[in-house]
């Protein structure tokens, strides 16, 4: 038995970052190995839910000859998007052993947009661990020679201790910044229906579209970044991600206005 979704499928998208390609009825496939391939949704003919030992559900795409046409499984990136796809496009799926599955439509109508989408970091990381890195790399190569110039040799040893710890602690503080103010790894945002979910490692709250203001766009990297009424970043995005158009269009849609400055 499969449940139906209800997943928003855009016109565009990818599949474990590029493995799969999906644009309209197109569906392009590249391989580890290099190879490509592309076919028409059209030519599937069933695909096929088995697990495999020691992996996870893995779905198999067949056209009318039963030639394999793509592979992927469901815990992918967007894997769930892929499904929803096909079930649109009325592809059956089946068992292993050739049984079909029933699908199950939802006991009520899915209301406005269901997807996820992966944020961009709205804080600099990757700048302040490189500051942090290029400050050791100085320390160590200056402070240190510096160090055992100037020191006496009484002193030595601790002077070296205080360089050593000034090293350390440059590495290890744009870490610890990053990670206490949820920046360490890119959030992700759930958006089902009218609610909005932001999750940051092991953390998830609601963001409430009353507490947002406007959408302004950094020409630098290409991304819009949502405020609240205070003026704070909440969450920053791109448009050239999957399901970010549909974002936009979402916030557009209940009057988060774009605003230059």
């Amino acid at each position: 038995m499969y449940t139906d979704m209800g997943l928003t499928v855009p016109d565009s998208f990818q599949v474990n970052e590029g493995g799969i390609i999906v644009h309209g009825s197109a569906v392009h496939v590249e391989s580890p190995l290099g190879k490509s391939w592309s076919f028409s949704v059209q030519e599937a003919d069933r695909l096929i839910l088995h697990r495999p030992k020691g992996r996870s559900f893995e779905n198999v795409l067949l056209d009318a000859q039963g030639q394999t046409l793509c592979r992927f499984t469901r815990m992918q990136k967007n894997g769930e998007v892929f499904l929803q796809y096909l079930l649109n496009q009325g592809v059956p799926f089946f068992r292993p052993d050739g049984q079909p599955l029933e699908i199950v439509r939802p006991a009520e109508p899915v209301s406005g947009p269901r997807f996820t989408l992966q944020l961009r970091r709205t804080a600099p990381v990757w700048t302040w661990i490189g500051l942090g890195m290029g400050l050791a790399l100085v320390l160590g190569c200056v402070g240190i020679p510096f160090t055992v110039m100037l020191s006496s040799g009484s002193h030595i040893e601790r002077n070296l201790c205080v360089v050593l710890g000034m090293s350390l602690l440059s590495i290890i503080a744009p870490w610890v910044c990053a990670a206490s103010s949820g920046q360490l790894f890119p959030p992700v945002l759930t958006l089902d229906g009218e609610r909005m979910w932001i999750s940051r490692g092991l953390g998830r709250r609601e963001l409430r579209l009353e507490d947002m203001d406007c959408c302004r766009f950094q020409r630098s990297d290409e991304c819009y970044v949502l405020y609240d009424l205070q003026g704070r970043p909440v969450i920053k995005f791109s448009t050239r991600d999957d399901f970010g158009p549909q974002l936009m269009d979402f916030l557009t849609s209940h009057n988060i206005r774009l605003c230059s400055k």
